[in-house]
């Protein structure tokens, strides 16, 4: 079994660690974290491995998983190459969505990947439940990145490979399903807010929606998933919400327009009229000042 030494086992290092581990594929070794009593609590919901409290006193390892921060992981790779040494027959990765492995060029001739799980770890445990069937971009020196799809492929994901100068726009759309829906879900909330429904009676009406569309749109695809107002070219219903959220919450009725604008847009690949298309665009650009 190859071993892995984890630095930054916080929610996503942990969980893959745990998983890994579970599964015989790696022994997991040492871990490093910001505090030994962080590392010490990965090490116990792993499983495995030993609390270190210095970098530097990591035994060597098959692979190096630097999961900390992205703004940290340029330095760490600095502070691990100081360790790493000459070593050969090793592999470096981080699990960052917007970098690349060039990040990791200084701790040559180590073998270097990036492998982004297409996950929301948010909650370590429920992760252990439903990471199975996500997706794992990877992309880097092939010997390593081979080595990871067997690793990820173990623990039931899918593996898809990109080119490094495409890991911004990759991520990019990444965020926009991911992150973006989660801010979608906060201001419709704030919507219901204002007109007086409180938060648990929101989101149990939400989740039914919510889930359905997003099943929707990945069977049918956003085309032909897009309902409502704009999708009918209804003026009168689009305007009398403006109006109310204009009176009541500014700040939503700029997300509001701006959604709509591009809401326009998808609508247009379906049935909506370049009429209608024409006159929802004039009603939700904004105002003069």
């Amino acid at each position: 079994m190859k071993t892995l030494n984890i630095i930054g086992a916080g929610r996503l290092g942990k969980t893959l660690g745990r998983l890994w581990q579970q599964a015989g594929f790696f022994q997991v070794q040492a871990i490093f974290n910001r505090s030994l009593d962080s590392a010490q609590a990965a090490a116990e919901f792993i499983g495995a491995g030993r609390a270190v409290a210095a970098l530097e006193l990591m035994k060597p390892a098959d692979f190096w998983l630097i999961a900390c921060s992205d703004s940290e992981i340029a330095a760490t790779a600095e502070r691990l190459a100081n360790h790493l040494g000459e070593r050969e027959n090793i592999a470096a990765f981080h699990c960052s969505g917007a970098l690349s492995s060039q990040v990791l060029e200084v701790l040559r001739p180590a073998a270097i990947a990036s492998a982004h799980p297409v996950h929301s770890f948010a909650d370590p445990l429920r992760s252990l439940d439903n990471f199975t069937g996500c997706s794992v971009a990877l992309e880097g020196e092939s010997s390593a990145t081979k080595a990871l799809a067997e690793a990820f492929t173990t623990i039931g994901c899918e593996i898809l490979n990109i080119e490094a100068q495409h890991k911004s726009l990759y991520h990019a759309g990444s965020v926009i399903a991911c992150n973006y829906l989660t801010v979608l879900i906060d201001l419709s909330l704030s919507s219901f807010a204002a007109a007086g429904i409180d938060r648990d009676s929101a989101l149990k009406l939400l989740e039914p929606i919510v889930l359905q569309t997003a099943q929707n749109n990945m069977a049918l695809g956003p085309e032909n998933s897009l309902t409502g107002p704009i999708a009918r070219g209804d003026l009168e219903t689009v305007a009398n919400q403006l109006k109310d959220l204009t009176s009541t919450a500014p700040e939503l009725a700029h997300h509001y327009r701006q959604l709509g604008l591009a809401c326009v847009e998808l609508a247009r690949r379906g049935q909506l009229s370049d009429e209608s298309a024409a006159k929802l665009i004039e009603l939700l650009s904004e105002p003069m000042r």
